[in-house]
């Protein structure tokens, strides 16, 4: 697998990316404390020594543990199907525009659990438009964004927060692809029930083949 756009910092990815597993079927979590910080950093750690790759990913329409501990998901249906992709990294590691495109929204959804500094780009693609989501941002690069400012492939437009500001989480990227945003500005649903999928079946593009090629 080859990384041939870069959505976070091009010379952590020289140091190479590797799968990780989250699901409710990994039996580790069983045992342990997903949503635990200290747990989920020791646990990269260990993953990267045996992968000798730095760059954790994963979680598309991954079933996971994490969200069954958050009351946020337990409203009505049990919502725990992630419906992007995230990138682990450290705190301000720099984040890219995964296409050309302008910014479309942005936020501060700032509630525990939640995406924190969200931005939202709006792209041309196939002669359609198409919408890019980071999640899980730092608060400082609000200060730069606008709406309509534009952005080249792969430039700057952010860095990772803080688990203080990035909704309570291991320092991280959420990566998703829309093809509409419905009434959404500066936010989109990034996990569903498994009731909910057939309803975002033509909005949620499978994120990997924008970020990896075979």
């Amino acid at each position: 697998m080859n990384i041939h756009r870069h959505l976070i910092d091009p010379e952590l990815g020289k140091q190479g990316y590797f799968l990780i597993d989250l699901s409710v079927v990994n039996t580790f979590w069983d045992e342990n404390d997903v949503s635990d910080i200290a747990v989920f950093e020791k646990y990269l750690e260990e993953k990267r020594t045996i992968n000798k790759s730095y760059v954790a990913h994963g979680g598309y329409l991954e079933q996971r543990a994490l969200y069954r501990k958050n009351a946020r998901f337990q409203s009505g249906l049990t919502r725990d199907v992630h419906m992007g992709i995230d990138l682990w990294a450290p705190v301000g590691t720099s984040v890219h525009a995964v296409l050309d495109g302008v910014i479309h929204s942005f936020a501060h959804n700032d509630d525990a659990g939640n995406y924190g500094p969200t931005l939202i780009l709006e792209h041309d693609w196939n002669d359609k438009k198409i919408y890019s989501l980071y999640g899980h941002l730092a608060i400082s690069d609000m200060e730069h964004w606008e709406v309509g400012l534009r952005f080249r492939e792969s430039e700057k437009i952010a860095t990772l927060g803080t688990p203080q500001e990035n909704g309570g989480y291991s320092p991280h990227l959420h990566f998703q692809v829309m093809t509409t945003l419905k009434d959404y500005r500066g936010d989109f649903p990034g996990v569903a029930a498994q009731e909910e999928l057939a309803d975002y079946e033509n909005m949620i593009l499978d994120p990997n083949p924008f970020v990896f090629k075979s």
